[in-house]
């Protein structure tokens, strides 16, 4: 029962460490715009409630503006401008979870005991709401911070709410403050694990043949462009195999379609299973397919792709049991078009046809 209900609470349950930690930095990135905004509409309050509490305040005054006219609207205006540099992002989330700690550290110190408790007390209870909701941190370091707060408003202010009175109304007030709170962000947070979830679903189906489950064509061209920059940049070197199926048109006509897409499918198997890590394998339409073989020159790709060769020589396909392929292989010249390496590429794979398919060369 439990293993199913934890998929229901946190649909990131049981995901790898990488999925996690890219959704972790997806929804970072995702609230930044929350916490420059509220920190900024925050910070604007405090000044006003600093100057409201001037005047009614009877004690304390100097420290209170210190608290709630500088020292708590500075934190959350640093926060704000921090916001801006991806590389304090860090220091900007601390400061986001020590303020309102500390700004609930002041309410107690300045105001519990006195006639006008009940007067500051919603202070205390819109910081709860504030920290869980509004003001854009993940719920583990939210619940981090409100637990803080929670713990010295309960070690503060629980005896003297216990006694008859209407400040037994008090504890109410805050179990509310901390539930609500938390369940909105729970809610929010989950909201945001399951649209994570759905966008990496369009963005691989989007990068993915239907068919074959390879990278489609446009995923593979933008590898390329890739690996062409990191070239030109850094003077590496990488080769593309270009590969089409012998005879297979006899496959469709013979046997019809549906073991051609078997057929296919078992080929793309076969690349994505024999190529190294590193290298990446992509369906350019039909029976085209194109590995990606980053960091070896021309002569090493030769010797990968005989080693791919026999082991495609040497399956049993369904219905059709063998076949070959002609493979053309072009490595990279720093400076030239993508278009004018695949067309290398092209014409070195009919070259290998002309010889009578079932063979490589090189161009």
């Amino acid at each position: 029962m439990m293993s199913r209900l934890f998929p229901v609470l946190d649909p990131l349950h049981g995901m790898p460490q990488e999925t996690l930690q890219a959704f972790e930095q997806w929804y970072r990135l995702a609230k930044i715009a929350q916490i420059r905004y509220v920190a900024f509409l925050t910070a604007a309050l405090y000044l006003i409630y600093a100057a409201i509490e001037q005047s009614v305040a009877d004690d304390l005054s100097l420290a209170r503006l210190i608290v709630h006219g500088l020292l708590v609207p500075g934190a959350l205006l640093l926060t704000a401008f921090l916001s801006f540099r991806p590389q304090r992002q860090a220091l900007m989330l601390g400061l986001l979870t020590v303020a309102p700690v500390l700004a609930v550290l002041a309410n107690l110190y300045f105001n519990f005991g006195t006639p006008n408790f009940a007067v500051y007390a919603p202070e205390i209870y819109l910081n709860l709401i504030w920290t869980f909701s509004v003001a854009g941190l993940a719920l583990k370091r939210a619940m981090v911070a409100s637990l803080m707060s929670l713990s010295a408003i309960v070690l503060v202010t629980f005896e003297p709410s216990l006694a008859p009175g209407p400040q037994r109304l008090h504890l109410i007030w805050v179990l509310a403050s901390f539930s609500f709170g938390f369940l909105s962000a729970f809610i929010l947070e989950r909201a945001h694990k399951l649209m994570f979830l759905h966008q990496d679903r369009l963005e691989l189906s989007a990068n993915l043949d239907g068919l074959t489950g390879l990278w489609n064509r446009l995923c593979t061209e933008r590898f390329l462009a890739e690996q062409a920059e990191r070239a030109n940049r850094y003077g590496t070197r990488f080769s593309v195999a270009l590969i089409d199926i012998d005879h297979f048109k006899s496959v469709n006509d013979t046997h019809g379609h549906a073991v051609g897409d078997v057929v296919l499918c078992q080929f793309a198997a076969l690349l994505r299973e024999n190529v190294r890590s590193v290298d990446k394998v992509g369906r350019l339409g039909g029976e085209e397919f194109l590995i990606v073989l980053p960091e070896i020159g021309a002569p090493q790709a030769e010797l990968a792709v005989r080693a791919l060769r026999q082991r495609i020589n040497g399956f049993i396909f369904d219905t059709v049991q063998r076949k070959t392929a002609s493979v053309g292989i072009a490595e990279y010249c720093p400076g030239e078009s993508l278009q004018d390496l695949l067309l290398r590429a092209d014409q070195a794979m009919y070259k290998a046809k002309a010889k009578g398919r079932d063979c490589i060369e090189v161009l």
